[in-house]
């Protein structure tokens, strides 16, 4: 088979100068409008409807399509609706019957208060405990208030300070510290026991107490702790104490029970104390028919003799000084 050999085959010179002539005459890209520089291109670059750049243009494009009308109504009926559930309550009952629906639900399974335990409880009621607690058995343990449980408990007059705890799944505890009684407090005609700090305990039944100290005026119950610390240390002397009296909130009289009366000084209690048991071992003087002991005066004991007692010794010296007259 002969060779093919690929040829070109020139055009004659009026052929050429015919395409030339067309290729001049047809418009470039530029002319035609469709060539773009590169920073055209990229500002142009995205995709199909893509919304255009900028707020300003954003609106103006939901302006010129209607779309804002529509997205505003939309959300002023959304708005009505909500504001109509919580203004009608709706939203509310709803929560709070999903609430009473999940404790019940909880409390079927166990955690209901089912035993309340007390330790510590030596003279409040029981019935006053509960009734402070503020639970009912069967009430879902969660639902109590464990600081507004506190709170109540400590108002009782024995109670000084309580602690209320959970203990899962059923059981609510109750720590009381009860208040200690220290003395008897009168003031006018009124009494009322109070502890170590003077605070307030009751005023009722009183009668199981009288083997207390009787403190007597205003603000005896204030200081009564410092006055009883004196005297425990001097049990024999204290023994001898039916009350002690608060003069003008300042200073201490002891009323014995035998009648005669201690006058303290404000200042000085102690030492004071200390030279009346020394002296009443030495002579026997609180023993004695007279009225009173005053030590208000510093370094110095002053005896006063009752006016019957006073009136016998006169008797007495009288007898004894118109004796020996005759007899001289």
């Amino acid at each position: 088979m002969p060779a093919v050999t690929k040829t070109n085959a020139r055009k004659s010179p009026k052929a050429q100068a015919s395409a030339s002539r067309a290729r001049r005459t047809q418009p470039t890209p530029r002319e035609r409008g469709s060539f773009k520089s590169p920073r055209q291109k990229q500002a142009r670059f995205g995709k199909r409807n893509q919304a255009p750049e900028g707020g300003l243009a954003r609106l103006r494009a939901l302006v010129s399509g209607g779309r804002i009308f529509a997205t505003l109504a939309g959300g002023l009926v959304v708005g009505a609706l909500v504001f109509g559930l919580f203004a009608g309550g709706h939203v509310a009952a709803l929560g709070a019957a999903i609430v009473a629906e999940s404790k019940s639900a909880v409390a079927a399974i166990g955690l209901r208060v089912d035993e309340v335990t007390v330790e510590g409880r030596n003279r409040t009621a029981p019935q006053e405990v509960l009734a402070a607690l503020g639970v009912t058995r069967g009430q879902y343990i969660f639902d109590l208030d464990l600081a507004a449980a506190r709170a109540r408990l400590e108002r009782l007059e024995w109670v000084e300070s309580a602690t209320v705890s959970r203990h899962l799944p059923d059981t609510v505890h109750v720590h009381l510290v009860e208040r200690e009684p220290y003395a008897v407090w009168q003031r006018g005609g009124r009494l009322s026991l109070i502890d170590r700090n003077g605070s307030l305990i009751t005023d009722n039944d009183l009668s199981r107490f009288a083997h207390l100290p009787l403190v007597v005026g205003h603000g005896a119950h204030r200081k009564a702790a410092m006055l009883m610390s004196e005297l425990m240390d001097r049990p024999a002397l204290a023994a001898r104490v039916q009350a002690a009296v608060r003069v003008s909130d300042r200073r201490w009289n002891l009323k014995l029970q035998n009648g005669i009366e201690v006058r303290l000084p404000a200042r000085g209690i102690s030492d004071s104390l200390r030279k009346l048991v020394r002296m009443d071992a030495k002579n026997g003087v609180l023993s004695r028919n007279i009225r009173a002991v005053d030590l208000r005066v510093p370094g110095r004991i002053t005896i006063l003799i009752d006016s019957e007692s006073a009136a016998q010794r006169r008797a007495a010296f009288t007898a004894r000084s118109g004796k020996g007259g005759r007899d001289a």
